[in-house]
């Protein structure tokens, strides 16, 4: 199987260390680039073509919000997984709205980083429990998918709740009584129905459209 490319943008040279690291020595993952800005991301994607890319948010002279939709703009294939201190609404509704598919906090524990990256490289999109709420709340308070379900069944609707409150497809599958295969099989119908590609994006064609 093909190692899962990584490419990080983070402007505190310990911590883009440190995380440079654990990418470079564990199986499975192969470090494809670390930088302290993201102003040449567009270039940096292409000369070493990452699978995802973990981006800050604040940094020097081109927000990672900016290096997003820079990024995403030329390469839609790219994934890309916000790490950062930042937790208002805003801003991360901002990233999403840029194309990033994950947004994970700081304070996380470091070695949740690769869960997190081979989640969203599989389909998944990384998001704290508490950054997903906030997401929800943004537009709507409660959380109330729109009028019309877009055809959905009760148990694609179930398996989307879920995930919009940031359960992983494991943890979907446990609280839902199913396998993964069949988690995984639910949302491949969510996406044709919704005519989405991500997770990320059915939350948002779901609860996130102003009615």
């Amino acid at each position: 199987m093909e190692n899962i490319k990584v490419a990080i943008y983070e402007d505190n040279q310990s911590l883009r260390e440190v995380l440079s690291t654990i990418i470079r020595n564990s199986a499975g993952f192969e470090l494809a680039g670390e930088f302290a800005h993201c102003l040449d991301a567009v270039k940096n994607t292409e000369a070493f073509k990452p699978h995802v890319i973990l981006m800050d948010i604040d940094m020097p002279n081109r927000s990672g919000i900016e290096g997003v939709r820079d990024v995403k703009s030329h390469f839609p294939e790219v994934e890309v997984i916000m790490h950062t201190v930042f937790e208002d609404a805003d801003k991360i509704f901002e990233a999403i709205q840029a194309g990033a598919t994950g947004y994970i906090l700081k304070n996380n524990s470091l070695t949740s980083i690769l869960q997190y990256i081979r989640e969203v490289h599989e389909g998944g999109a990384p998001m704290s429990p508490a950054i997903a709420r906030k997401v929800l709340a943004k537009q709507h308070g409660p959380q109330e998918p729109l009028k019309t379900n877009f055809n959905l069944t009760d148990k694609e609707l179930n398996v989307l709740k879920h995930l919009a409150n940031g359960l992983s497809y494991k943890m979907v599958a446990t609280e839902s009584n199913l396998s993964i295969d069949t988690v995984r099989s639910h949302i491949k119908k969510i996406y044709e129905k919704l005519q989405v590609h991500s997770v990320t994006e059915a939350i948002q064609k779901m609860y996130l459209q102003k009615k």
